[in-house]
């Protein structure tokens, strides 16, 4: 758990007026909201500002199931059934106890997901890499380096490879990058970007103008500098690869702030 992200659930919390619950399981925290009325207000917002992924199916499967429980159809036994055949072809499905009582439960059928093609909102761009997007600087032996190491920088995006699209309307959005994967018979793809130039003259001046919160801003920050030492080839000396091996040793996972 990191504090800045505790922040940023806060101000999340904020944004909703105060309602809801941050709690703490294991080292994750989660915002928790079972007010109708403010689950009400969180459909409106990503209804002003959609879901790109598959999650949007399930978004609107939620939206239906809110309307049932806002109308108080889940009182009756149709409305029950019907949120129970809604709740039946998500992730995690019905449960064993549930699937005991009401053995007669009929899935709906899965909507399909039409994605869009256009170019992204910015802003949905940095919402989606502060989720499944990482900075990093790579910090590892190579003898044919004069100190021994190497030392690259590098953007990454990961999702699923049904969100496929999605990824590549970011390549095409942000104006560079490329796709890869997946591997070992993973079923996740990655967009990668290693080129110095492209790091420099697109990702860290577009996540300067669309800023990222919690600790992504913070592995960001470590980046930047990480970056700024390998333009100016500081990394070729000692005292500028020992820089760069404490920036990778206190960003993403290794971060205890």
């Amino acid at each position: 758990m990191n504090k800045e992200n505790k922040i940023l659930l806060e101000k999340i919390k904020a944004y909703f007026h105060g309602v809801g619950s941050i709690s703490k399981s294991g080292n994750m925290l989660y915002y928790e909201v079972s007010s109708l009325k403010t689950l009400v207000e969180i459909r409106e917002h990503f209804q002003k500002y959609p879901l790109q992924t598959i999650k949007s199916v399930y978004f609107n499967l939620w939206c239906e199931a809110l309307d049932i429980m806002v109308n108080k159809q889940h009182l009756t036994e149709l409305g029950f059934n019907r949120l129970l055949s809604i709740k039946s072809i998500f992730p995690k499905g019905l449960s064993d106890t549930i699937k005991e009582v009401y053995p007669n439960v009929v899935p709906i059928e899965k909507p399909e997901h039409k994605p869009s093609s256009s170019l992204l909102d910015p802003y949905w761009i940095t919402g989606f890499v502060q989720a499944d997007g990482s900075f990093s600087i790579s910090y590892h032996k190579n003898y044919r380096r004069k100190l021994g190491y190497s030392v690259q920088p590098t953007f990454r995006v990961t999702q699923h490879e049904r969100d496929l699209i999605v990824l590549q309307r970011i390549i095409e959005t942000l104006g560079c990058g490329k796709v890869l994967g997946p591997y070992s018979g993973r079923d996740r793809y990655d967009i990668s970007v290693l080129n110095m130039k492209d790091i420099s003259e697109i990702i860290i001046p577009f996540f300067t103008n669309y800023p990222l919160y919690g600790a992504k801003s913070l592995d960001f920050n470590s980046f930047c500098l990480g970056v700024s030492i390998v333009l100016r080839k500081e990394h070729l000396t000692k005292k500028g690869l020992d820089k760069l091996k404490d920036l990778t040793y206190s960003m993403n996972t290794f971060r205890k702030d």
